[in-house]
């Protein structure tokens, strides 16, 4: 898997989870992983929540999410990273036949030229011939904290070598949601929020996963730009409740481990909730 692969991914399932923590966590859920077991099944799954994106220096592998992957004979993602047709369609997705000069007024031109090279230091001229999403992508990769940065969804591939992968979702599904969100409003909001309350919203985002403070990461989250009732349907309750409807018949084949962004897994219409009204019994792994 070449680096420009690696970082397609990663962009787009950062950028899907960064506009989508907006989720009500339950009290006491403050775990990345989750056992689930009952209701018919002869060996439990594991769900972990990840955060796509971090840098190498905040990344860490807890012992108990490499036990149960270990123990688990298949890894499932939101999206099928093993699959190299998938990655093809990804690059695709972040060109345009249309170029931007074309496509927006001259103001919305002119203010996001100005953003990017203040914010950036990146000429417009750049992005000529990306589509919206590719240039959001590009943008949320560009302001990173830093260069070295690791993918969750990756260092779990490698380690689940030799196992059955899959994804909950395809790359067009995900990349409709989010071309669906990415016009150029979105675009200069977010170049507009680089300087504005959301500027160390990463940071403060990795630094309550390392505690696995679910709660906190909400909270950081609701303050961002991004989120409205329409959003929040279409980046968490739709997809919680399309994931759940694969789920079940994976879980029953074989003991799978999933690995998803971590804002879906509390809240009404989280993931975990959503397996226990399915009668599934969902149980912390904290050591």
């Amino acid at each position: 898997m070449t680096l420009i692969k690696k970082a397609s991914f990663g962009i787009l399932l950062f950028l899907v989870q960064l506009l989508s923590y907006n989720a009500k966590a339950q009290e006491g859920q403050n775990s990345l992983l989750w056992k689930i077991s009952g209701n018919g099944l002869e060996q439990p799954s594991y769900l972990f929540g990840t955060i796509h994106m971090i840098c190498k220096s905040d990344y860490f592998m807890l012992p108990q999410v490499q036990k149960a992957l270990k123990e688990s004979k298949a890894f499932y993602g939101e999206l099928n990273f093993a699959d190299i047709q998938e990655m093809k369609k990804m690059q695709e997705m972040i060109k345009s036949e249309t170029p931007l000069s074309q496509r927006i007024s001259s103001d919305q031109y002119q203010i996001a030229a100005k953003l990017l090279k203040s914010n950036l230091n990146i000429d417009i001229e750049e992005f000529e011939n990306m589509s919206d999403l590719g240039i959001l992508s590009t943008i949320t990769y560009k302001s990173f904290p830093c260069k070295d940065i690791k993918m969750y969804e990756i260092e779990l591939l490698q380690m689940a070598a030799g196992k059955k992968t899959g994804g909950l979702e395809t790359v067009a599904e995900q990349a409709e949601i989010m071309s669906s969100m990415a016009g150029i409003d979105t675009i200069i909001q977010m170049l507009q929020d680089l300087n504005d309350k959301d500027q160390n919203l990463t940071a403060k985002m990795v630094e309550v996963y390392k505690k696995q403070d679910i709660q906190e990461m909400i909270k950081i989250m609701n303050e961002t730009s991004y989120m409205d009732t329409d959003n929040y349907d279409l980046l968490l309750s739709n997809r919680n409740h399309r994931w759940i409807e694969k789920m079940p018949a994976i879980m029953k084949k074989q003991s799978t481990f999933f690995a998803v962004g971590a804002g879906h897994l509390a809240g009404e219409t989280g993931v975990l909730n959503l397996l226990k009204l399915q009668g599934y019994t969902i149980e912390p792994v904290t050591k």
